[in-house]
């Protein structure tokens, strides 16, 4: 806005349209204007809070899409593990076993009995493995001078735990640096000799249960590695590191391997072909090989000092089968071969042999963990409890949700809280905003006819008889509540753990029996009224639930093109109808409204302003003639 100034009138620029606004006529041009936009604002107002109804409305109508959704979800689609549509839930068994040596599960095809199982072998798999260690023990490349290592001291690391040792001023040999070895770690831990040309070794005592030895430098003072004949290029630890590179590890190694002509190692397992340099990590060619389709997972055990390579699958056969191009890995380091075999087991009297110690006979799954000693027993029952648990989750979170819905339409809607306008906002702190829209957006969905007709519909599946059961919610224990308490269920445990127990083929069929002449849940969102009616009558109960609720939330459209009523109402995100419903329509002709309506309000500011610049530009020109006419009087 730009503001020039001349004798008693002002001039506004204001979005390109020039104003005057100055004091010629006395009279206060903004606030007069100001005034007479204020009351033709109120229509503009009325949009923006129709506007803001609606964008309200639409949001609660989500909300209950949401929960909806996501109460069928979980009980009511067939890769639900609590799905009421599956008979699974209802057949649920508990297995026992009398040994630890057989674990056992029981599926939903089990049927209740009694069965004894003898494990004489387990199924194990093929390995290529290292026969013993693998890795030298430490070893000096020149010969000890104790004379020089007099004094001097080293860090010697035995399976973790740090100690220095230091050589006496007179020490003269290698009983010598025994003495000292003992003294840092205790006696009979690590053996120390020399072998014929003077070189020091460094090894586990026999029997000790040591693994691991590490020489290193002290953090200060003399090193009396150097003297001992110990050079930086020397290996100071009897063990692997898979950060070696496959040159490093050979070299470790007590016997050596080679590589090919062309300084790799080249091998096939199960018909997979691998190929390694040199300067490739352990670490590197342990992850390939167990990230490939080869079967065979290679493993270094720094415990044993051992490198191993295992069948993923066990059982007797070729499970394992390597072969090696021109170097000699294979044969130095896994040349230790142990065939797998199978599981020898003896189920209710009939032998068995299988490649795996995991089996599945009539709905019941046996995991042999070791050979018995004698025979296990395994019983099997039906698990009332568990499917006592699914019916119970499944009729809490239904009167969860029922209430939730119930709270919704029974809110009374107060208009004396309508949506503010941005003048009323700037007048009110955030809290009292706050406070307001929570009462501005109770009972939005007041006595709402589409979500009353939701909930009739659900309490009606519950009334009407399943085509050719004899059970009922009432028989089996699930009943009402009050009036009061708007359709909620509670179940008598006794009453119905007793059907479970008595009759649990019906209360299967009472809630999952499909229609024998239009069965699965993708077809009934193309059936007709009449086709509906059958399949209706014919199914059971969970069934009954699904069509109910997908008339509401369905997203697959219907004979006469619509998806769920919902959805139709006011749309899904990640759904063509997040932007094709009803409120979003209505949003849209609100917007257009309002934006016509504002560009009516500017026009007609600016005509109120160009009403008064003719005025002040009238009184501004009869002014200075009146002046000149003063003029010429006083000087006649």
């Amino acid at each position: 806005m730009a503001t020039t100034s001349s004798g008693t009138i002002t001039s506004v620029t204001s979005n390109g349209t020039s104003r005057i606004t100055g004091l010629s006529s006395g009279i206060d041009v903004d606030s007069l204007v100001e005034q007479l936009m204020s009351a033709e604002q109120y229509k503009l107002n009325r949009l923006k809070q129709q506007q803001q109804l609606a964008t309200w409305r639409q949001e609660q109508y989500r909300e209950m899409t949401t929960s909806v959704t996501a109460f069928a979800d979980k009980y009511l689609n067939t890769l639900s593990s609590s799905s009421m549509l599956s008979q699974s839930t209802y057949t649920q068994f508990a297995a026992t076993s009398s040994s630890s040596a057989v674990t056992v599960k029981a599926g939903a095809t089990a049927t209740a009995a009694t069965h004894t199982i003898e494990v004489s072998q387990l199924a194990t798999a093929a390995t290529l493995a290292s026969s013993g260690g693998i890795t030298a023990n430490i070893q000096g490349s020149t010969a000890a001078d104790f004379t020089a290592a007099q004094g001097s001291s080293f860090v010697l690391t035995v399976d973790g735990t740090s100690r220095t040792v230091t050589l006496g001023a007179d020490a003269q040999d290698v009983e010598d640096l025994q003495e000292a070895v003992d003294t840092a770690v205790g006696a009979d831990k690590v053996t120390v000799s020399v072998d014929d040309e003077g070189l020091l070794i460094f090894s586990a005592a026999a029997d000790s249960g040591v693994q691991q030895i590490t020489l290193a430098a002290p953090s200060s003072g003399g090193s009396a590695l150097t003297a001992l004949g110990f050079s930086s290029s020397d290996s100071l630890t009897n063990r692997l590191s898979t950060t070696d590179t496959l040159e490093t590890v050979a070299a470790k190694l007590g016997t050596a391997f080679s590589f090919n002509d062309e300084g790799q190692l080249s091998f096939t397992m199960n018909d997979i072909a691998f190929t390694f340099d040199m300067d490739d990590t352990l670490a590197e060619m342990i992850s390939e090989i167990n990230s490939s389709d080869a079967g065979v997972t290679m493993k270094y055990d720094s415990l044993s000092d051992q490198l191993s390579l295992t069948a993923t699958e066990t059982g007797a056969g070729a499970t394992l089968v390597a072969s090696e191009d021109g170097g000699t890995f294979l044969a130095a380091v896994l040349n230790q071969a142990t065939a797998g075999t199978d599981a020898k087991l003896t189920l209710d009297g009939q032998s068995l042999t299988r490649s795996a110690n995991t089996l599945t006979v009539d709905g019941v799954t046996y995991t042999l963990n070791s050979v018995t000693t004698e025979a296990a027993t395994i019983g099997v029952t039906r698990d009332t409890d568990a499917i006592y648990d699914a019916i119970n989750n499944f009729i809490t979170d239904y009167n969860s949700l029922i209430d939730l819905i119930n709270t919704k339409i029974s809110e009374d809607y107060d208009s004396d809280y309508p949506p503010l306008t941005a003048a009323q906002e700037a007048e009110m702190s955030e809290s009292e905003i706050e406070k307001w829209n929570e009462q501005a957006t109770t009972g939005l969905l007041h006595s709402d006819s589409m979500l009353q007709n939701m909930l009739s519909s659900l309490r009606e599946t519950m009334l009407t008889v399943v085509a050719g059961q004899s059970a009922t919610f009432y028989t089996i224990g699930i009943t009402t509540g009050t009036y009061d308490e708007k359709g909620k269920l509670h179940i008598d445990e006794d009453k119905l753990k007793a059907a479970l127990e008595s009759n649990p083929g019906e209360v299967m069929d009472l809630f999952c029996q499909q229609s024998t002449s239009y069965s699965g849940t993708t077809t009934v969102r193309s059936l007709t009224s009449s086709e509906r009616a059958v399949r209706y009558k014919e199914e059971g109960i969970a069934y009954r639930f699904y069509d109910v609720l997908q008339d509401y939330i369905g997203t697959t459209r219907d004979l006469s093109g619509n998806k769920g009523l919902l959805l139709e109402k006011a749309g899904m995100e990640n759904d063509a109808s997040n932007t094709d419903n009803i409120l979003t329509d209505q949003l849209n002709d609100l917007a257009a409204r309002i934006e016509a309506e504002e560009e009516r309000l500017e026009a007609k500011e600016t005509q109120y302003y160009n009403k008064y610049t003719y005025m002040e530009t009238y009184i501004s020109t009869l002014t200075a003639q009146l002046a000149v006419f003063s003029s010429d009087s006083s000087s006649s």
